[in-house]
């Protein structure tokens, strides 16, 4: 496959090819012993262009969310598995020059393999055509929307679950903080939500907000439990 098919697959054309050449090539390709260099060097450079983008992302889809949630979101997003999702996306197994010796003997390009290429792919974008082409392939490629949909889901569950009050015709939620612990830059708050009918439920978070928004969840679980219907 030529690089032109490729570039065409992730929708970015490369002001300096050697840059892409030098994305998808991995440590074993021909080469390496000439000095050509591996992947590597992108793909440090690629992982961190990786997590601003989507922390950008995060902060501006998720502006409830306090920085304990956005940590945890992010982390369940960055992973080998996800970032190989990508790779197979773009067919990155197929595009990556590696030793034929490796293809023959059927151990081919592993995951881990493939999710650095991907890494080193956005490491080149960034270094090609800038924080905003890099930004345009997370973007594009990682679908964050179906990514983040349940977690979106939880934000929402306080509107859910006073929803669900009204349409039994039962008080409305009471949220009450038990602690506010820590230095103000890092401070734990615990929540407390009480329902007629369903056991109290607690949250915990970085912001009041999102404490509440996290025991309006567990009583959603907890009225799940319960074999209720659900909001």
């Amino acid at each position: 496959m030529t690089f032109s098919i490729f570039e065409k697959r992730i929708g970015y054309r490369f002001s300096s090819p050697d840059l892409l050449e030098e994305a998808l090539r991995h440590g074993s390709a021909p080469g390496i012993e000439d000095g050509k260099r591996s992947y590597e060097r992108l793909e440090f450079l690629g992982d961190a262009v990786l997590n601003l983008c989507i922390a950008q992302e995060m902060y501006r889809m998720l502006p409830l969310a306090g920085e304990g949630i956005l940590t945890k979101t992010r982390a369940s997003i960055i992973n080998n598995r996800n970032i190989a999702k990508v790779a197979d996306r773009i067919d990155i197994p197929a595009s990556l020059r590696i030793d034929p010796s490796v293809r023959r003997k059927g151990v081919g390009v592993t995951r881990k393999m493939a999710a650095d290429a991907v890494e080193a792919v956005i490491g080149a974008i960034f270094l090609d055509g800038g924080h905003g082409a890099a930004l345009r392939f997370v973007q594009s490629h990682f679908r964050l929307p179906d990514l983040m949909g349940a977690l979106v889901a939880s934000f929402d569950a306080k509107s859910r679950l006073q929803e669900w009050c009204q349409g039994e015709h039962l008080p409305l939620p009471i949220y009450a903080l038990l602690s506010a612990d820590g230095p103000p830059h890092k401070r734990l708050f615990r929540v407390e939500v009480r329902v007629e009918g369903l056991p109290p439920a607690g949250g915990s978070g970085t912001s009041r907000k999102e404490a509440e928004m996290d025991a309006a969840s567990k009583a959603i679980s907890s009225l799940h439990a319960a074999g209720g219907e659900t909001p």
